[in-house]
């Protein structure tokens, strides 16, 4: 099987000391958007007290809840695992497993950014409520998106310190 390069990224080699700050950065960053995101939907929650124009069911709440699932998911697996060459899931190889793991964590991170968005418009615009209630909807794609760049944030952060090359490719 011929491997295809997509893209090739390399990475300036950053002093030791200098990676562990960034390290620590990039996680304060991505935990600062982990409670921007659950925080601005309990904003919205608050809110949806003084509206009675829409209820706050649990759709509102499930595309958040995909999304912290996929960002444990995704974040638990670590980029060496992902570097052998096995790709099948029935060969009994770690990679494939690991792969897969990826696979659906980030499949929920993107279904909680596609639901956020699919409640926004089913819910809040189709039947055009007022700007106040608008504003719920508006917190619920908020959140998901704040998760979804915590969980990139957290990631790449985490699993730059062995490599300075990152190597995307099509297998």
């Amino acid at each position: 099987m011929t491997r295809v390069f997509v893209w090739n990224c390399n990475l300036p080699r950053l002093p030791s000391s200098l990676r562990e700050q960034l390290r620590d950065l990039g996680t304060y960053i991505s935990g600062a958007l982990f409670t921007l995101g659950w925080w601005v939907f309990i904003d919205g929650l608050v809110m949806s007290r003084s509206t009675t124009q829409v209820n706050f069911g649990f759709e509102d709440w499930l595309p958040g809840l995909l999304c912290t699932l996929g960002m444990i998911i995704t974040n638990s697996i670590d980029l060496t695992l992902l570097r052998d060459d096995g790709f099948g899931y029935s060969s009994g190889g770690l990679a494939g497993k690991a792969k897969l793991t990826l696979f659906i964590g980030i499949a929920l991170l993107a279904g909680g950014v596609a639901g956020s968005v699919a409640i926004l418009a089913i819910k809040y615009i189709v039947p055009q409520v007022d700007s106040g209630a608008m504003y719920i909807g508006v917190t619920n794609v908020v959140q998901t998106l704040c998760l979804l760049m915590a969980s990139v944030v957290l990631w790449f952060v985490h699993n730059s310190e062995h490599d300075n090359n990152y190597n995307f490719v099509l297998n």
